[in-house]
Protein backbone atom coordinates (compact mmCIF):
# COMPACT_ATOMS: atom_id res chain seq x y z
CA UNK A 1 0.00 0.00 0.00
CA UNK A 2 1.75 2.93 -1.29
CA UNK A 3 -0.03 5.37 1.79
CA UNK A 4 1.86 2.98 4.21
CA UNK A 5 5.06 3.64 2.96
CA UNK A 6 7.31 5.75 5.68
CA UNK A 7 7.85 9.13 4.70
CA UNK A 8 11.17 9.86 6.38
CA UNK A 9 14.49 7.66 7.33
CA UNK A 10 14.51 6.82 11.15
CA UNK A 11 16.87 8.64 13.56
CA UNK A 12 19.73 6.42 14.22
CA UNK A 13 21.99 7.67 17.72
CA UNK A 14 25.79 8.09 17.39
CA UNK A 15 27.59 3.92 17.98
CA UNK A 16 27.89 3.02 21.25
CA UNK A 17 31.09 2.53 22.89
CA UNK A 18 29.78 -0.60 25.11
CA UNK A 19 26.95 -1.65 22.57
CA UNK A 20 28.89 -4.35 20.68
CA UNK A 21 30.67 -6.99 22.95
CA UNK A 22 28.60 -7.55 26.09
CA UNK A 23 26.81 -10.74 24.97
CA UNK A 24 30.29 -12.04 23.13
CA UNK A 25 32.24 -11.33 26.00
CA UNK A 26 30.00 -12.86 28.74
CA UNK A 27 31.98 -16.68 29.89
CA UNK A 28 29.38 -17.49 32.08
CA UNK A 29 27.01 -19.18 29.74
CA UNK A 30 26.66 -22.57 29.70
CA UNK A 31 23.96 -24.03 26.59
CA UNK A 32 21.84 -27.26 27.21
CA UNK A 33 21.18 -27.19 23.45
CA UNK A 34 18.42 -29.10 21.45
CA UNK A 35 19.10 -32.84 20.78
CA UNK A 36 19.98 -33.89 17.48
CA UNK A 37 17.12 -34.87 15.58
CA UNK A 38 14.74 -34.54 17.99
CA UNK A 39 11.74 -31.70 17.61
CA UNK A 40 10.70 -30.17 20.63
CA UNK A 41 7.03 -30.42 21.23
CA UNK A 42 4.06 -31.79 18.34
CA UNK A 43 3.64 -28.31 17.00
CA UNK A 44 7.17 -28.37 15.93
CA UNK A 45 7.05 -31.59 14.46
CA UNK A 46 3.73 -31.12 12.74
CA UNK A 47 5.32 -27.75 11.46
CA UNK A 48 8.12 -29.61 9.77
CA UNK A 49 6.10 -32.12 8.36
CA UNK A 50 4.97 -32.32 4.50
CA UNK A 51 1.28 -31.44 5.15
CA UNK A 52 2.76 -28.22 7.40
CA UNK A 53 4.91 -27.19 4.79
CA UNK A 54 1.91 -27.23 2.27
CA UNK A 55 -0.22 -25.95 4.87
CA UNK A 56 1.99 -22.83 5.19
CA UNK A 57 3.05 -22.36 1.19
CA UNK A 58 -0.92 -22.74 -0.27
CA UNK A 59 -3.51 -22.93 2.70
CA UNK A 60 -2.15 -20.30 5.33
CA UNK A 61 -3.09 -16.78 3.48
CA UNK A 62 -6.87 -18.22 3.83
CA UNK A 63 -8.60 -17.02 6.76
CA UNK A 64 -11.16 -19.49 6.59
CA UNK A 65 -8.95 -22.26 6.09
CA UNK A 66 -6.28 -20.53 9.24
CA UNK A 67 -9.45 -20.23 11.81
CA UNK A 68 -10.16 -24.08 10.87
CA UNK A 69 -6.99 -25.61 11.43
CA UNK A 70 -6.77 -23.72 14.67
CA UNK A 71 -10.69 -24.67 16.17
CA UNK A 72 -9.20 -28.58 15.17
CA UNK A 73 -6.13 -28.00 16.98
CA UNK A 74 -7.68 -26.50 19.72
CA UNK A 75 -10.46 -28.88 19.77
CA UNK A 76 -9.18 -32.40 18.32
CA UNK A 77 -5.61 -32.24 19.55
CA UNK A 78 -6.74 -33.09 23.24
CA UNK A 79 -9.03 -35.76 21.50
CA UNK A 80 -5.69 -37.31 20.17
CA UNK A 81 -3.53 -36.98 23.44
CA UNK A 82 -6.04 -38.26 25.57
CA UNK A 83 -6.99 -41.55 23.66
CA UNK A 84 -3.92 -42.17 21.52
CA UNK A 85 -0.73 -40.75 22.62
CA UNK A 86 -1.09 -41.88 26.42
CA UNK A 87 -1.26 -45.33 25.91
CA UNK A 88 2.42 -47.30 25.20
CA UNK A 89 5.66 -46.95 26.28
CA UNK A 90 5.23 -42.96 27.02
CA UNK A 91 2.00 -43.23 28.67
CA UNK A 92 2.56 -43.45 32.18
CA UNK A 93 4.88 -40.22 31.93
CA UNK A 94 2.03 -38.56 30.19
CA UNK A 95 -0.16 -39.16 33.14
CA UNK A 96 -2.33 -36.77 34.15
CA UNK A 97 -0.76 -34.83 36.79
CA UNK A 98 -2.29 -31.73 39.46
CA UNK A 99 -1.46 -28.24 38.39
CA UNK A 100 -0.95 -26.50 41.87
CA UNK A 101 -0.12 -22.72 42.41
CA UNK A 102 3.36 -22.22 43.85
CA UNK A 103 1.82 -20.44 47.31
CA UNK A 104 0.05 -23.27 47.83
CA UNK A 105 3.26 -25.38 47.36
CA UNK A 106 4.74 -23.57 49.77
CA UNK A 107 2.23 -24.23 52.53
CA UNK A 108 1.29 -27.86 51.49
CA UNK A 109 5.13 -29.02 52.05
CA UNK A 110 6.16 -26.07 54.46
CA UNK A 111 9.07 -25.19 51.70
CA UNK A 112 11.42 -22.26 52.88
CA UNK A 113 10.69 -19.35 50.82
CA UNK A 114 11.75 -15.69 51.34
CA UNK A 115 10.19 -12.71 50.70
CA UNK A 116 11.09 -10.06 48.25
CA UNK A 117 8.52 -7.25 47.53
CA UNK A 118 5.46 -6.94 49.74
CA UNK A 119 1.95 -6.85 48.80
CA UNK A 120 0.62 -4.15 47.77
CA UNK A 121 -2.52 -1.55 46.19
CA UNK A 122 -2.37 -1.00 42.46
CA UNK A 123 -4.43 1.92 41.22
CA UNK A 124 -6.38 1.70 37.98
CA UNK A 125 -7.68 5.68 36.96
CA UNK A 126 -8.74 6.18 33.54
CA UNK A 127 -6.33 7.16 31.19
CA UNK A 128 -7.47 9.78 28.21
CA UNK A 129 -9.24 8.48 25.37
CA UNK A 130 -9.24 10.13 21.87
CA UNK A 131 -11.94 9.97 20.74
CA UNK A 132 -13.31 10.86 23.62
CA UNK A 133 -16.88 8.34 22.54
CA UNK A 134 -14.42 5.50 23.09
CA UNK A 135 -13.64 6.21 26.77
CA UNK A 136 -15.65 3.27 28.38
CA UNK A 137 -13.41 0.47 26.23
CA UNK A 138 -10.23 1.41 29.08
CA UNK A 139 -12.99 1.36 31.35
CA UNK A 140 -11.18 -0.24 34.07
CA UNK A 141 -13.20 -3.01 36.34
CA UNK A 142 -12.32 -1.66 39.27
CA UNK A 143 -10.52 1.26 41.33
CA UNK A 144 -7.93 -0.89 42.42
CA UNK A 145 -6.58 -4.38 42.81
CA UNK A 146 -3.69 -5.85 45.00
CA UNK A 147 -0.88 -7.31 43.64
CA UNK A 148 0.39 -10.57 45.33
CA UNK A 149 3.52 -10.46 47.60
CA UNK A 150 6.46 -11.09 45.61
CA UNK A 151 8.80 -14.49 47.37
CA UNK A 152 11.42 -16.92 46.32
CA UNK A 153 10.63 -20.74 47.45
CA UNK A 154 13.25 -23.10 47.06
CA UNK A 155 11.93 -26.38 45.78
CA UNK A 156 13.90 -29.94 46.02
CA UNK A 157 15.25 -31.79 43.56
CA UNK A 158 12.70 -30.12 40.64
CA UNK A 159 12.36 -30.32 36.67
CA UNK A 160 12.64 -27.00 34.61
CA UNK A 161 11.93 -27.58 31.00
CA UNK A 162 12.88 -25.13 28.36
CA UNK A 163 10.01 -23.62 26.83
CA UNK A 164 7.54 -23.54 29.99
CA UNK A 165 7.87 -21.66 33.41
CA UNK A 166 5.88 -24.62 35.05
CA UNK A 167 8.06 -26.49 37.40
CA UNK A 168 7.70 -30.52 37.61
CA UNK A 169 7.88 -31.80 41.33
CA UNK A 170 7.84 -34.78 43.43
CA UNK A 171 4.21 -36.25 43.88
CA UNK A 172 2.71 -35.74 40.23
CA UNK A 173 2.61 -32.08 41.06
CA UNK A 174 3.20 -29.56 37.95
CA UNK A 175 3.74 -25.77 39.43
CA UNK A 176 2.12 -22.79 38.39
CA UNK A 177 2.37 -19.06 39.27
CA UNK A 178 -0.22 -17.97 41.51
CA UNK A 179 -1.60 -15.26 39.08
CA UNK A 180 -3.08 -17.99 36.29
CA UNK A 181 -6.97 -18.24 35.86
CA UNK A 182 -7.69 -21.67 35.17
CA UNK A 183 -10.83 -21.05 34.20
CA UNK A 184 -10.12 -18.17 31.37
CA UNK A 185 -5.99 -18.51 30.68
CA UNK A 186 -5.01 -20.44 27.53
CA UNK A 187 -1.21 -21.18 27.79
CA UNK A 188 1.86 -20.91 24.67
CA UNK A 189 2.53 -24.91 26.19
CA UNK A 190 -1.32 -25.87 25.01
CA UNK A 191 -0.74 -24.16 22.19
CA UNK A 192 2.74 -25.96 20.87
CA UNK A 193 1.79 -29.05 22.00
CA UNK A 194 3.41 -29.41 25.18
CA UNK A 195 1.07 -29.61 27.85
CA UNK A 196 -2.67 -30.63 28.03
CA UNK A 197 -4.32 -28.95 30.30
CA UNK A 198 -8.15 -29.69 31.92
CA UNK A 199 -9.02 -25.74 33.23
CA UNK A 200 -11.61 -27.81 35.48
CA UNK A 201 -10.00 -30.32 37.43
CA UNK A 202 -6.89 -28.44 37.73
CA UNK A 203 -4.75 -30.97 35.98
CA UNK A 204 -1.71 -31.27 33.67
CA UNK A 205 -0.49 -33.93 30.67
CA UNK A 206 3.28 -33.10 30.73
CA UNK A 207 4.18 -34.18 26.96
CA UNK A 208 7.62 -33.16 26.77
CA UNK A 209 10.25 -35.85 27.76
CA UNK A 210 14.08 -36.00 27.48
CA UNK A 211 15.36 -39.07 28.07
CA UNK A 212 18.33 -37.41 28.30
CA UNK A 213 18.41 -34.79 31.15
CA UNK A 214 21.45 -32.41 32.70
CA UNK A 215 21.51 -31.48 36.44
CA UNK A 216 22.84 -28.91 38.42
CA UNK A 217 22.76 -28.75 42.48
CA UNK A 218 21.34 -25.31 42.86
CA UNK A 219 19.64 -22.81 40.06
CA UNK A 220 17.19 -20.42 39.71
CA UNK A 221 14.45 -20.79 36.69
CA UNK A 222 13.06 -17.58 34.73
CA UNK A 223 12.51 -19.93 31.49
CA UNK A 224 9.24 -18.59 30.30
CA UNK A 225 7.04 -19.49 26.98
CA UNK A 226 7.11 -16.12 25.76
CA UNK A 227 10.25 -15.02 27.23
CA UNK A 228 10.80 -14.56 23.15
CA UNK A 229 8.29 -11.88 22.99
CA UNK A 230 10.21 -8.24 23.85
CA UNK A 231 6.99 -7.25 25.71
CA UNK A 232 6.96 -10.50 28.11
CA UNK A 233 10.36 -10.40 28.53
CA UNK A 234 10.64 -6.60 30.18
CA UNK A 235 7.36 -6.44 31.72
CA UNK A 236 6.93 -10.32 33.30
CA UNK A 237 10.77 -12.19 33.38
CA UNK A 238 13.41 -9.83 33.65
CA UNK A 239 11.33 -7.94 36.93
CA UNK A 240 11.69 -11.07 38.07
CA UNK A 241 15.24 -11.45 37.80
CA UNK A 242 16.25 -8.30 38.84
CA UNK A 243 14.31 -8.52 42.34
CA UNK A 244 16.21 -12.02 42.53
CA UNK A 245 19.65 -11.12 42.03
CA UNK A 246 19.05 -8.00 44.34
CA UNK A 247 19.08 -10.50 47.22
CA UNK A 248 22.10 -10.95 48.57
CA UNK A 249 21.82 -14.42 49.89
CA UNK A 250 21.40 -15.27 46.17
CA UNK A 251 24.15 -13.75 44.61
CA UNK A 252 26.44 -17.16 43.31
CA UNK A 253 23.54 -18.74 42.32
CA UNK A 254 23.00 -20.00 38.53
CA UNK A 255 20.18 -18.68 36.57
CA UNK A 256 18.39 -20.66 33.88
CA UNK A 257 16.65 -19.22 30.98
CA UNK A 258 15.24 -19.96 27.13
CA UNK A 259 17.83 -20.50 24.92
CA UNK A 260 17.87 -18.62 21.64
CA UNK A 261 16.77 -15.39 23.24
CA UNK A 262 17.55 -12.61 20.87
CA UNK A 263 20.59 -10.40 21.48
CA UNK A 264 18.74 -7.35 22.64
CA UNK A 265 17.39 -9.90 25.71
CA UNK A 266 20.71 -11.26 25.97
CA UNK A 267 21.94 -7.67 26.74
CA UNK A 268 19.12 -6.84 28.70
CA UNK A 269 20.30 -10.11 31.10
CA UNK A 270 23.59 -9.84 31.38
CA UNK A 271 23.70 -6.21 32.49
CA UNK A 272 20.82 -7.12 35.41
CA UNK A 273 22.67 -10.38 36.72
CA UNK A 274 26.29 -8.73 36.05
CA UNK A 275 29.37 -10.37 34.55
CA UNK A 276 29.95 -13.49 37.12
CA UNK A 277 26.83 -15.20 37.69
CA UNK A 278 26.21 -18.47 35.57
CA UNK A 279 23.63 -18.41 33.11
CA UNK A 280 22.52 -21.73 31.93
CA UNK A 281 20.33 -21.72 28.25
CA UNK A 282 17.48 -24.45 28.25
CA UNK A 283 16.62 -25.86 25.05
CA UNK A 284 12.85 -25.81 24.09
CA UNK A 285 12.03 -29.37 25.49
CA UNK A 286 15.43 -29.82 27.14
CA UNK A 287 15.36 -30.92 30.85
CA UNK A 288 17.23 -29.28 33.95
CA UNK A 289 17.21 -31.35 37.32
CA UNK A 290 18.06 -29.41 40.02
CA UNK A 291 18.84 -30.43 43.79
CA UNK A 292 17.05 -27.06 45.31
CA UNK A 293 15.65 -24.95 42.87
CA UNK A 294 14.68 -21.34 43.69
CA UNK A 295 11.65 -20.15 42.12
CA UNK A 296 10.34 -16.53 42.39
CA UNK A 297 6.55 -15.66 41.97
CA UNK A 298 5.43 -13.76 39.28
CA UNK A 299 6.02 -10.02 38.97
CA UNK A 300 3.49 -9.48 36.23
CA UNK A 301 1.71 -11.54 33.82
CA UNK A 302 -0.86 -10.85 31.05
CA UNK A 303 -2.32 -14.31 29.67
CA UNK A 304 -0.90 -16.02 26.20
CA UNK A 305 -4.59 -16.13 25.13
CA UNK A 306 -8.00 -16.75 25.83
CA UNK A 307 -9.70 -20.32 27.09
CA UNK A 308 -13.13 -19.55 26.44
CA UNK A 309 -14.18 -16.52 25.06
CA UNK A 310 -17.72 -16.92 26.66
CA UNK A 311 -16.85 -15.78 29.61
CA UNK A 312 -16.29 -12.25 30.75
CA UNK A 313 -13.61 -10.32 32.95
CA UNK A 314 -10.23 -11.63 30.98
CA UNK A 315 -7.45 -10.19 32.58
CA UNK A 316 -5.66 -7.41 30.65
CA UNK A 317 -2.52 -7.96 32.51
CA UNK A 318 -1.26 -6.85 36.10
CA UNK A 319 2.03 -5.84 37.19
CA UNK A 320 4.25 -5.20 40.30
CA UNK A 321 4.81 -1.84 40.30
CA UNK A 322 7.94 -2.22 42.94
CA UNK A 323 9.55 -4.66 40.49
CA UNK A 324 9.37 -2.44 37.60
CA UNK A 325 10.20 0.53 39.50
CA UNK A 326 13.45 -1.37 40.76
CA UNK A 327 14.23 -2.50 36.69
CA UNK A 328 13.76 1.02 36.34
CA UNK A 329 16.16 2.23 38.77
CA UNK A 330 18.60 -0.60 37.59
CA UNK A 331 19.07 0.48 34.36
CA UNK A 332 16.69 3.57 33.31
CA UNK A 333 18.26 5.63 35.78
CA UNK A 334 21.61 5.21 34.83
CA UNK A 335 20.48 5.65 31.50
CA UNK A 336 19.43 9.27 31.60
CA UNK A 337 21.88 11.43 29.57
CA UNK A 338 24.13 14.05 31.05
CA UNK A 339 23.45 15.91 27.73
CA UNK A 340 19.79 15.12 27.15
CA UNK A 341 20.25 16.89 23.50
CA UNK A 342 21.63 14.05 22.38
CA UNK A 343 18.25 12.21 22.42
CA UNK A 344 15.30 13.28 20.89
CA UNK A 345 12.33 15.05 24.06
CA UNK A 346 9.73 13.78 21.43
CA UNK A 347 9.34 10.39 19.39
CA UNK A 348 7.04 8.31 17.67
CA UNK A 349 7.28 4.86 17.08
CA UNK A 350 7.70 3.26 13.49
CA UNK A 351 6.36 -0.64 13.77
CA UNK A 352 8.18 -1.87 10.99
CA UNK A 353 6.38 -5.35 10.69
CA UNK A 354 4.51 -7.57 11.85
CA UNK A 355 0.73 -7.65 13.03
CA UNK A 356 -1.10 -4.61 14.02
CA UNK A 357 0.23 -2.55 11.37
CA UNK A 358 -0.80 0.99 11.33
CA UNK A 359 -2.32 1.26 7.71
CA UNK A 360 -1.99 4.70 7.20
CA UNK A 361 1.83 4.66 8.75
CA UNK A 362 2.85 7.76 6.34
CA UNK A 363 0.34 10.03 6.83
CA UNK A 364 0.50 9.74 10.54
CA UNK A 365 4.04 9.97 9.99
CA UNK A 366 3.69 13.71 8.10
CA UNK A 367 1.70 14.80 10.68
CA UNK A 368 3.96 13.57 13.66
CA UNK A 369 7.19 15.45 11.85
CA UNK A 370 5.07 18.44 11.35
CA UNK A 371 4.73 18.23 15.06
CA UNK A 372 8.70 18.02 15.65
CA UNK A 373 8.59 14.30 16.56
CA UNK A 374 11.47 12.27 15.89
CA UNK A 375 11.19 8.95 13.66
CA UNK A 376 12.02 6.09 15.54
CA UNK A 377 12.95 2.03 14.46
CA UNK A 378 13.41 0.72 17.52
CA UNK A 379 14.46 -2.90 15.86
CA UNK A 380 17.37 -0.63 14.50
CA UNK A 381 18.64 0.23 17.76
CA UNK A 382 20.85 -1.82 20.81
CA UNK A 383 19.02 -2.68 23.72
CA UNK A 384 20.79 0.14 25.93
CA UNK A 385 20.04 2.62 22.85
CA UNK A 386 16.74 2.36 23.02
CA UNK A 387 16.68 2.69 26.96
CA UNK A 388 18.39 5.54 26.43
CA UNK A 389 16.03 6.64 24.21
CA UNK A 390 12.80 6.60 26.32
CA UNK A 391 14.72 7.52 29.46
CA UNK A 392 15.45 10.57 27.74
CA UNK A 393 12.56 10.92 26.14
CA UNK A 394 9.57 13.31 27.41
CA UNK A 395 6.33 12.27 24.77
CA UNK A 396 6.02 8.90 23.23
CA UNK A 397 3.59 7.95 20.57
CA UNK A 398 3.72 4.49 19.52
CA UNK A 399 1.16 1.70 17.50
CA UNK A 400 0.62 -0.83 20.26
CA UNK A 401 3.85 -3.62 19.75
CA UNK A 402 6.71 -5.08 22.10
CA UNK A 403 8.82 -2.11 22.06
CA UNK A 404 6.53 -0.05 23.89
CA UNK A 405 7.31 -1.80 26.57
CA UNK A 406 10.38 0.16 26.31
CA UNK A 407 8.09 2.88 28.18
CA UNK A 408 9.24 1.58 31.61
CA UNK A 409 12.15 3.21 31.41
CA UNK A 410 10.92 6.25 31.21
CA UNK A 411 11.00 9.38 33.81
CA UNK A 412 7.84 9.83 36.02
CA UNK A 413 5.62 12.67 34.14
CA UNK A 414 6.15 11.20 30.69
CA UNK A 415 3.66 11.34 28.62
CA UNK A 416 2.72 8.27 26.23
CA UNK A 417 0.05 7.83 23.63
CA UNK A 418 -1.11 4.54 22.47
CA UNK A 419 -2.50 3.77 18.56
CA UNK A 420 -4.56 0.69 19.26
CA UNK A 421 -7.68 -0.90 17.51
CA UNK A 422 -11.21 -1.57 18.35
CA UNK A 423 -12.16 -5.09 18.51
CA UNK A 424 -13.92 -6.76 21.57
CA UNK A 425 -11.22 -8.85 22.53
CA UNK A 426 -8.76 -6.54 22.11
CA UNK A 427 -6.81 -6.04 26.20
CA UNK A 428 -6.87 -2.23 25.95
CA UNK A 429 -5.71 -1.41 29.77
CA UNK A 430 -2.41 -3.80 29.63
CA UNK A 431 -0.41 0.04 28.72
CA UNK A 432 -2.34 1.50 31.15
CA UNK A 433 -2.12 -0.83 33.92
CA UNK A 434 1.60 -1.64 33.11
CA UNK A 435 3.12 2.65 33.11
CA UNK A 436 0.55 4.47 35.20
CA UNK A 437 1.45 3.25 38.34
CA UNK A 438 5.23 3.95 37.59
CA UNK A 439 4.22 7.73 37.31
CA UNK A 440 3.60 8.02 33.17
CA UNK A 441 0.74 9.35 31.95
CA UNK A 442 -0.67 7.40 29.64
CA UNK A 443 -3.32 8.20 26.57
CA UNK A 444 -4.89 6.65 23.98
CA UNK A 445 -6.00 7.17 20.04
CA UNK A 446 -8.98 4.16 19.29
CA UNK A 447 -9.17 3.04 15.41
CA UNK A 448 -10.83 0.74 13.14
CA UNK A 449 -9.64 -2.38 11.53
CA UNK A 450 -8.93 -2.55 8.28
CA UNK A 451 -12.10 -3.82 5.93
CA UNK A 452 -11.42 -7.49 5.11
CA UNK A 453 -9.39 -8.09 8.23
CA UNK A 454 -9.90 -11.74 9.09
CA UNK A 455 -7.21 -11.27 11.93
CA UNK A 456 -8.97 -10.19 14.90
CA UNK A 457 -7.00 -8.01 17.50
CA UNK A 458 -4.01 -8.74 15.21
CA UNK A 459 -5.06 -7.26 12.39
CA UNK A 460 -4.06 -4.13 10.87
CA UNK A 461 -5.81 -0.56 11.67
CA UNK A 462 -6.78 2.82 10.53
CA UNK A 463 -6.42 5.94 12.91
CA UNK A 464 -7.78 9.35 11.44
CA UNK A 465 -5.31 12.21 11.98
CA UNK A 466 -7.84 14.34 13.57
CA UNK A 467 -8.05 12.42 16.76
CA UNK A 468 -3.88 12.47 16.92
CA UNK A 469 -3.93 16.19 16.41
CA UNK A 470 -6.35 16.16 19.02
CA UNK A 471 -4.02 14.02 21.44
CA UNK A 472 -1.21 15.87 20.62
CA UNK A 473 -2.84 19.27 21.56
CA UNK A 474 -3.50 17.54 24.87
CA UNK A 475 -0.30 16.33 25.30
CA UNK A 476 1.44 19.14 24.71
CA UNK A 477 -0.24 21.26 26.72
CA UNK A 478 -0.01 18.93 30.16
Amino acid sequence: MAENSPTAAAWIPSPEEDSGSLVESSARIRKVEALAGKRPDSFARLRESSLGSFYRKHLRPYAAVRWAVQWIWRHGYPIYVNHVATRGQRGHARRWRRLIPLSELVRKKRLGSCRLVAACLVETPQPRVFPADDRACLASPHERYEFPEIFVATLPNARTYGGSNLVLVDGDEVVCHDLYDFARDYTSEELHGRTLISAKRRRIRWLMNDDQPESVAEAATFVDACAINYAHWLSEVLPRIVLFCAEERFRHVPIVVNDGLHRNIMESLLRVVGPEREIITLAVGRALLVGQLHLTAAAGYVPFGQRNTRLSGHSHGVFSPQALALLRKRLGEPARSADAAHWPARIFIRRGSGARMLANTAEVETLMIARGYTIIQPETLSFMQQVRLFANARIVVSPTGAALANAIFCQPGTQVAVLMAKHQEMIYRYWCDMLTPLGIDVSYVLGELVEGSKLGIHGDFLTTTSHIGDLLEALETT
